[in-house]
């Protein structure tokens, strides 16, 4: 994977950058990446993994927000939900970062298939 994409960037590291900035350089090198296919898949599957995520930690937190005015014991137990969702995909993120900077297509089991179909 060290050939040139189409924005000029080594594929390794295009792919390595999709990731870099969560869902938004996902969303960024899928729209600027138009030929290489392992870049796309890349692109797409940190738009769908870091996209969902952050709907996760973003609604946990509205919910935790309104836990603390209704029922405080509900809003320590979404706090931890949430923090443990937050480092589970720091986590994910660190892997997919350091597997795709190694060269290795690590697919994300329930996301995969769909990045690759956007991919294309």
């Amino acid at each position: 994977m060290t050939e040139p994409t189409s924005t000029g960037l080594d594929a390794r590291l295009a792919s390595v950058l999709c990731y870099a900035g969560w869902w938004v350089t996902g969303l960024v090198f899928l729209f600027a990446e138009r030929q290489h296919r392992g870049v796309r898949f890349h692109a797409a599957q940190s738009l769908l993994v870091f996209g969902i995520l952050s709907a996760v930690m973003f609604v946990s937190g509205g919910a935790s927000a309104v836990a603390f005015l209704v029922a405080r014991p509900s809003f320590q137990l979404l706090q931890v939900a949430g923090n443990v969702v937050w480092l589970g995909a720091v986590a994910l993120w660190l892997v997919l970062l350091l597997r795709t900077w190694r060269g290795e297509t690590w697919r994300v089991p329930l996301v995969a298939e769909l990045a690759d179909r956007i991919a294309r």
